[in-house]
C-alpha cells in the first residue's frame, strides 16, 4: 500500500509541474528537472521515496530507456538532409569548440582525465525534443534556420554518444547493470530514430505516445536523478557551477558563430541557432547520471551539469521568442 501512495505522489507531482510548464511555456523536460530535484531534497525524500527506494530507482532506469527512445524519435533525417551542409558544420563547431574547452579547462585545472572528457561530451550535447517543441509551436520547424538547428543537434547527439560509449569502454568503470543499461540507452535511442517520424510533426501516435510516457514511466528517471542530486555540493563549491555555465554558453555561441566562412548564414542567425544549440536535454542528462553511477564523476560535478542542463533548457524558448518578434524573417 506504501508504494502504491508513493507512486501516486510522484506521477500527481510530475503531472502538476508539466501542466504548469505547459501554461507558462516551457518545456516539459524543464518540469520534470525541477519536480525531480524538489522530490530529491532530503526532508522530501525520507518521508516519500526512501521506503520505496530500489523500486524508483528500477523505474527510473525503464523511464531513461523511454526518454532515449523519445529522444530518437524527436530526430528527423529527413530535416538533416534539407540542410545538411550546413547542419554539417554547425554540428562539428557547435560540438566541438565547448568539448575541447570543457575537456582542456577541467584537465588544467588538475581533473583527472576521464572526468574532464565526460565534462567536455557534456557541454557539447544538445537537445532535439526541446528544440522540436520550441520550433513546432513558433511554426518555424521547416525554416531554414529550424531545420539547420535540428539536423546539426542529430549529428552531435549521435557524436556525444559515441564519445561516451568509448569513454566507458576503455576506462572500464561500469558494472554488469550500468553496462547493460547503457547499451539498452544506445539502442533506445537508435530506434526512436529509425522510426518513421513524419508523425512527430502532427498529433498522431507518436505524440500520444510521448504524452502518456511523460505522464507514467519518464518521471521516474527525472526522480531517480533528483535523488543522487546534492544541492550542498553547490554551496560549497559555486565556482563550479559558474565555471560550467560560461564554458557550456560560451563554447556553443562562439562554435555557431565560427562557422560563418563556410555558410551563408547570417552572423544574427548563427548567434540565434548558437543558442539552440545551447538548449540540453534528455541525453545529456541520461549520460551525466550514467557517468556518475559508473563513478565516472563525482557528486559535486554531477549537480553541477545537471543546473546546467536545466538553466541552458529554460533560456532557449525565450531568446528564440524575443529575437523572432524583433526580425520575423530570421529565421529564413
Amino acid at each position: 500500500m506504501n508504494l502504491i501512495i508513493t507512486l501516486i505522489i510522484v506521477l500527481l507531482f510530475s503531472y502538476l509541474f508539466t501542466s504548469l510548464a505547459k501554461k507558462i511555456r516551457i518545456p516539459s523536460v524543464v518540469a520534470l528537472i525541477f519536480a525531480g530535484l524538489i522530490i530529491g531534497f532530503p526532508f522530501i525524500n525520507k518521508e516519500i521515496i526512501a521506503p520505496n527506494e530500489g523500486f524508483i530507482f528500477v523505474l527510473g532506469d525503464i523511464g531513461l530507456l523511454c526518454l532515449m527512445f523519445l529522444a530518437g524519435l524527436e530526430s528527423s533525417w529527413k530535416i538533416l538532409k534539407t540542410e545538411k551542409k550546413d547542419a554539417f558544420f554547425i554540428a562539428i563547431f557547435a560540438a566541438l569548440i565547448p568539448f575541447i574547452l570543457g575537456f582542456v579547462i577541467f584537465l588544467l585545472l588538475g581533473f583527472p582525465l576521464e572526468v574532464s572528457l565526460i565534462v567536455g561530451i557534456a557541454i557539447s550535447i544538445t537537445a532535439e525534443a526541446t528544440k522540436a517543441r520550441v520550433l513546432l509551436e513558433l511554426k518555424k520547424l521547416r525554416t531554414r534556420v529550424g531545420s539547420a538547428m535540428m539536423g546539426a543537434g542529430i549529428i552531435d547527439d549521435i557524436l556525444g554518444l559515441v564519445l561516451f560509449i568509448t569513454v566507458t569502454v576503455f576506462f572500464k568503470t561500469a558494472h554488469a547493470k550500468e553496462d547493460m543499461l547503457i547499451a539498452g540507452a544506445i539502442i533506445a535511442f537508435f530506434i526512436g530514430v529509425i522510426v518513421p517520424t513524419n508523425a512527430v510533426e502532427k498529433k498522431s501516435w507518436a505524440r500520444h505516445m510521448e504524452n502518456v510516457l511523460i505522464l507514467t514511466i519518464i518521471p521516474f528517471f527525472f526522480i531517480s536523478m533528483g535523488l543522487h542530486f546534492d544541492l550542498s555540493s553547490l554551496f560549497l563549491d559555486p565556482i563550479l557551477l559558474i565555471l560550467i555555465l560560461v564554458i557550456a554558453i560560451s563554447g556553443k555561441l562562439i562554435g555557431a558563430l565560427l562557422i560563418k566562412p563556410f555558410t551563408n548564414f547570417k552572423l544574427k542567425q548563427l548567434y540565434l541557432i548558437g543558442w539552440g544549440m545551447n538548449s540540453r536535454g534528455a541525453i545529456e542528462l541520461a549520460i551525466v547520471l550514467l557517468a556518475f553511477r559508473t563513478g565516472l564523476i563525482p557528486v559535486g560535478l554531477y549537480s553541477s551539469l545537471i543546473i546546467m542542463a536545466l538553466v541552458t533548457t529554460i533560456i532557449f524558448p525565450f531568446i528564440i521568442t524575443r529575437m523572432i518578434k524583433k526580425n520575423p524573417q530570421i529565421m529564413n
